[in-house]
Order: structure tokens, then C-alpha cells, then sequence
């Protein structure tokens, strides 16, 4: 029973919490997203430790809900607002996501409003979706870091100034007017790409893939791919970019527990479904006029999985889609993208050439390797992957450096 009530809290946690923070957010005001997290934590805890011997509830949802509830009261009822705010929460139980696929249900209206509200103006770019990936997203402090190439006490300290500056501002949780829509609409996307990218290729633990954590963002980037608000080639690009990438996940970790590059992964093994929805996304991005950079990572990530093998694939095509992404996007990330479907169209000299600077990422001393070897030079390709093993992060990474040092 204990272990049944694990594997249900566990997935509560991941479908559930965002949305039951987001509810009690709403009503609490910007200023006390904090308790709103800490009442929505407290109420899984209490799930673990009271449902193995009571039993698990009928709707366990509203169970929640209601624990979250009075747990934030309990946190306020010092506070002269707390009474009045025990009017404002009775509204909070809800039982209908209990049932809801994971890239069916709709963004409901509580959880684009902390989406927008954490996206705020009053906050600089880097926080919003700093906050955004910690609030919307559950991010921790180390993976917000690790995707935004930072230091987890420098994302730390950004977090606790977001929090204030929201407090301070007395900023509404609600949809934005239309004309304060677009720029932080675009926020919400680049937290949306960072969340998965962090389930896509995790930043620290014993897993390569984090899958809930990609399943969420594909989920939330549809949602807002069909909301009125938020609607709109970006959103659709966006969509078709996690959908496109996720039907990968299957062949992201081999049968031995390394990880897996895209020329290793058997392509008769994506997700087909995926690539399907992905396509569809693809085609409505389609209908504006303005080029962002989804609509070149979507049309990269498409090459990518409509290639019979990566000798077939449109390298060149890709590296001019690359040249386009970096005058929109400079982040080394890019460079080191683009500097490997440079090396496959143009061959290793160039690729190595292209190649920037970036200091304690394992792939991009591998890729330094693969160039330095495939140009002969043996010794200098050792140093990079050795480089490469000691700077995994995680165990099936550490696999795939290890393998490639010993070929």
C-alpha cells in the first residue's frame, strides 16, 4: 500500500501541484507565491504519511486542495489578512484534472494567470523566467542554473528580488490587457523550452531523462499554442519544436544505460505519434509573417526526424538555419550547435574551427574530440574526452564520454 501511495503522491506532484499553486497564487496575491508553494508541499507530505493507513480519498485532488488550503491559513492567521482571506479560499477544491490526459487538458485559467503574473514587466527579462521555471515549471535552484548557465546562488538570490519586486509592484495575478501580451508571452515560452530541455538532458542525478518533466512542457506549450490569449505562430513553433524533439525520447538511453547521441539512435524507434502532432504544430506556425527563433529550432528539430540516417540528413541546411538562430539567439549553446552541423557539412577542420569556447560542458569538449580525432590527432582528441568524462553529469552521460575515450 505505502509503495502504491508513493507512485500516486510522485504523480500528483508532477500533474497536479503546478496547477493547485497556481489556484491558491491566484488568491493569495503575487506576493505570496512562496506560501502557496510551501501550503501545496505541505499537503503531498501529508498525503504520504496519512493515505497509507487511512486510505487514499476519492478525489484526491480536492484532497489536496483543501489541505493546501488550510495550510496556507495557518501560515497567514498571524496576519490581520488572514481572515479575510478564509472567504477568498473556499472556492479552491476542484476534482475535474484528476482524469485529464497529459496533453489533452487545457491551461486552465489559474495557471495562465501566474504564468503571466511571474512574466511580469516589473521583473528584467532574466527574471521572469528565472521565476517562471521555479514557480510554473518546479525547476530546483540547480537545474534553473544548469539551463540558464548560471550559478545556483546567483539564480538564488535572483529569485528572492523577484519575489520582493513582485511584492512591492502589488502585482495581480491575471491575464495580461493584449497590448502587454507579446513580450511576456515570449517569456513564458523561453522558460516552457528550458524546462524541457532540463528533462531532455538533465543537468545533474543519476537519470539522463527527466520524462515527466518533458511531458509538462509539451503539455503547457500546446496549451498555450490554443488558448485566445496566447495563441499564435510563436506558440505553434514552440509546440512543434517539444513535440518533434520528444518523439526522440525513446532512444535517448540505450538498453545498457548510455547515453545516446542522434547518429547512435534507432530512428524506427520515435515516438510517431509525436512526430505527427509536431508536424501539425509545424504547419499553423506557418501562417504569420515574423521568423522567431522557434520557427528555426522547429525546422531544425524537423529535418532532424524526417532524415532516413544522419548521413542522409541536410547538414548544410541546418547550418544556415544555425546562422540565422545566432543572430537571435548568441548563447554558446547555439554556437556549439551550430558548430557541429558545420563540421558534418563542411567537414571536421571546419567544425573545429567553429567551435566557441565552453568551459565545463562535457559535450563540448566531446565534439572538440570527435573533430581532433576524425583529423587524426589522437593524443589531442584523448585529452578533450577525458575532459569530457570527468564534466558528465550524469551516470548515462558519464557512459557515453567513457566509451568514447576507450574507442
Amino acid at each position: 500500500m505505502a509503495t502504491e501511495v508513493h507512485r500516486l503522491v510522485d504523480s500528483l506532484a508532477r500533474d497536479s501541484a503546478s496547477r493547485l499553486v497556481a489556484a491558491l497564487a491566484r488568491r493569495l496575491g503575487a506576493g505570496r507565491i512562496a506560501v502557496a508553494e510551501d501550503a501545496v508541499q505541505h499537503a503531498l507530505l501529508q498525503a504520504l504519511s496519512s493515505w497509507p493507513f487511512k486510505g487514499v480519498p476519492a478525489r484526491p485532488v480536492a484532497w489536496l486542495a483543501v489541505v493546501a488550503k488550510n495550510r496556507a491559513l495557518d501560515l497567514l492567521r498571524s496576519e490581520a489578512r488572514g481572515v479575510v482571506l478564509a472567504g477568498e479560499l473556499v472556492p479552491l477544491a476542484t476534482s475535474s484534472a484528476e482524469s485529464e490526459g497529459h496533453f489533452d487538458r487545457e491551461l486552465n485559467d489559474d495557471e495562465l494567470a501566474l504564468l503571466f503574473a511571474v512574466c511580469h514587466p516589473a521583473l528584467s527579462p532574466e527574471m521572469r523566467v528565472t521565476f517562471a521555471l521555479k514557480t510554473v515549471c518546479g525547476l530546483t535552484v540547480a537545474q534553473i542554473a544548469s539551463g540558464l548557465l548560471s550559478e545556483p546562488a546567483a539564480i538564488a538570490q535572483r529569485l528572492v528580488r523577484a519575489r520582493r519586486q513582485l511584492e512591492a509592484s502589488n502585482v495581480a495575478i491575471e491575464t495580461p490587457p493584449p497590448d502587454h501580451l507579446a513580450d511576456r508571452a515570449e517569456s513564458v515560452r523561453t522558460a516552457l523550452y528550458l524546462m524541457f530541455n532540463e528533462g531532455y538532458s538533465a543537468s545533474s542525478g543519476e537519470a539522463l531523462v527527466q520524462p515527466e518533466l518533458c511531458v509538462e512542457a509539451v503539455r503547457l506549450a500546446r496549451a498555450l499554442a490554443r488558448h485566445p490569449m496566447t495563441a499564435g505562430p510563436a506558440s505553434d513553433a514552440l509546440a512543434a519544436l517539444l513535440a518533434l524533439t520528444a518523439a526522440r525520447l525513446p532512444t535517448r538511453v540505450g538498453l545498457d544505460g548510455v547515453a545516446q547521441l542522434l547518429e547512435d539512435q534507432p530512428r524506427d524507434q520515435w515516438d510517431q505519434n509525436l512526430i505527427a502532432l509536431g508536424l501539425a504544430h509545424l504547419g499553423r506556425s506557418a501562417r504569420g509573417e515574423e521568423l522567431t527563433v522557434w520557427h528555426l529550432r522547429a525546422e531544425i528539430a524537423v529535418l532532424h526526424v524526417m532524415a532516413p540516417s544522419t548521413a542522409a540528413t541536410d547538414w548544410g541546411r541546418i547550418a544556415a538555419l544555425y546562422d540565422h538562430l545566432r543572430d537571435l539567439d548568441r548563447s554558446p549553446v547555439v554556437a556549439l550547435a551550430r558548430a557541429v552541423a558545420v563540421g558534418r557539412a563542411q567537414g571536421p577542420a571546419a567544425g573545429l574551427a567553429a567551435l566557441p569556447s565552453l568551459d565545463g560542458n562535457p559535450y563540448g569538449e566531446a565534439a572538440r574530440g570527435v573533430f581532433l580525432k576524425e583529423l587524426g590527432r589522437c593524443n589531442e582528441a584523448r585529452h578533450h574526452f577525458e575532459a569530457a568524462t570527468a564534466l558528465a553529469r550524469t551516470e548515462p552521460e558519464r557512459r557515453l564520454m567513457a566509451r568514447r575515450l576507450r574507442a
